[in-house]
């Protein structure tokens, strides 16, 4: 019993204790929650590849087979399809226009790849690992007639892409 004074009137009241409810904790299993938030992040960072995904084919391209084993590195991507010349995601020149032309050099590719050679070379001023390598990676389907991929080739190798490498899919090896 608790007792409750009236400073004013000097009178003493009885006050009844409230009634105690079972006292219930809700708390969170966090070891329970680590242990599978630990589990999570070691399967993510096993699936992840260090190198990344350094080329996305598109759907209508059949890229040759092949049994390479090396990687491909960072570099400029050009893409050949039935229709056009890409050059990272940015259409330089349809294929018609290049199989018509009389030279073999593609002066739109070129100028677009000396622009890509330059802000590589001010690149490596500032730090020579990201310095010019003169590495292109050439991402073609399968059927493309070589005369195109010839010219395609030449005009990277005068403007000093020389180290071509030519996205092929990786052939099972049974």
């Amino acid at each position: 019993m608790y007792f409750n004074f009236d400073k004013d009137d000097d009178q003493v009241f009885y006050v009844r204790p409230k009634k105690r409810r079972p006292y219930t904790s809700i708390t969170l299993r966090l070891t329970s929650m680590i242990d599978m938030f630990t589990i999570l992040l070691f399967f993510l960072l096993q699936s992840f590849s260090a190198e990344g995904e350094l080329l996305t084919v598109s759907r209508d391209l059949k890229l040759p087979e092949s049994t390479a084993k090396t990687p491909p590195r960072p570099a400029p991507i050009l893409v050949v399809t039935n229709e056009w010349i890409i050059l990272d995601g940015a259409p330089i020149e349809t294929i018609e226009t290049v199989r018509t032309q009389p030279q073999i050099a593609i002066d739109k590719l070129s100028q677009q790849l000396q622009q890509i050679r330059q802000f590589s070379e001010n690149l490596g001023k500032l730090d020579a690992k990201m310095g010019f390598k003169g590495a292109i990676i050439i991402q073609g389907d399968r059927e493309i007639p070589f005369e195109i991929l010839k010219k395609i080739m030449f005009t990277c190798g005068q403007v000093g892409f020389n180290n071509m490498m030519l996205a092929v899919n990786q052939q099972d090896n049974v």
